[in-house]
């Protein structure tokens, strides 16, 4: 009796010279990253390009991407298990599991890829600083970004808020100078499915 073969594991089936590629193409992409020659959105749609034009479904992509990081030690399953101990659960983070990249994980990671890839020259990525101020007064969300500070709130804002001022003025200070303050108020959430 003949056995039947599975041509889609076959594709999908990671060799070292996949792993070894993949690594030379990384290494030439983090060296224009960090010579500023390429943005977090770029190298995001690079490695989309990489995939197409290297014929690498979703799956083995993930699969040489574990490969990788295994060559330099890193434990994925460790990794799982230490973000799990801060009561992070990875599958909902990141959409993935490492021992079984479900469809629908591969299908999330495609449609990121896609938007990053749609709206790379319109994204510009940035560390933000959130804060909270809470009391009688006021409910307010602070968004800092360098010299700008969002206030966001549901309610109508009270600018004579104390302790709003107090913290305005503290951050400003360590400016030396001016800070610009975007007051959203009244604002309206959903959730968008």
């Amino acid at each position: 009796m003949s056995e039947i073969i599975d041509f889609n594991e076959l594709k999908n089936k990671v060799k070292e010279s996949d792993v070894d590629k993949f690594e030379n193409y990384m290494y030439s992409l983090y060296t224009d990253v960090s010579s500023g020659k390429l943005s977090m959105a770029g190298f995001s749609r690079k490695m989309m390009e990489y995939m197409n034009n290297n014929n690498i479904s979703q799956e083995k992509f993930y699969k040489i991407q574990q490969k990788f990081m295994e060559r330099y030690g890193i434990d994925t399953k460790e990794m799982e298990d230490q973000l799990k101990k801060f009561g992070l659960d990875p599958e909902k983070i990141a959409g993935i599991s490492s021992s079984n990249p479900s469809q629908e994980s591969v299908n999330r990671y495609t449609s990121a890829s896609g938007f990053y890839e749609k709206y790379s020259q319109k994204i510009n990525i940035k560390n933000s600083i959130t804060s909270y101020i809470k009391n009688d007064t006021n409910d307010i969300e602070v968004i800092i970004d360098e010299n700008k500070v969002m206030l966001c709130s549901d309610k109508k804002i009270d600018l004579n808020d104390k302790e709003l001022n107090e913290f305005l003025r503290a951050y400003r200070n360590m400016f030396n100078g001016t800070i610009r303050v975007v007051i959203c108020e009244t604002t309206k959430k959903y959730d968008y499915k």
